[in-house]
């Protein structure tokens, strides 16, 4: 792997890696007022389990699709 030697480059993996941070931020505050406001503690195990892997599953496909991005702009194809 070549390290990246375009500031553009730079540019572009300093920009995706603050959207990556601000989408998981905003992801988990989101997901925990929803958690709060639907009483998902209150609920039975199954349900909380749900909750917590369809939020898991959301997250991962967020970090999945910026860590593609910073990789692309790391590697100079974007």
């Amino acid at each position: 792997m070549q390290p990246m030697t375009t500031a553009n480059g730079r540019q572009l993996m300093k920009k995706y890696l603050l959207q990556l941070v601000i989408a998981v931020v905003l992801l988990d505050g989101a997901v925990m007022a929803l958690y709060y406001a639907l009483r998902i503690g209150e609920r039975p195990e199954r349900t909380q389990q749900t909750f917590v892997a369809v939020w898991v599953v959301v997250t991962l496909f967020i970090v999945a699709t910026l860590m593609k991005k910073i990789r692309q702009a790391r590697r100079g194809q974007l």
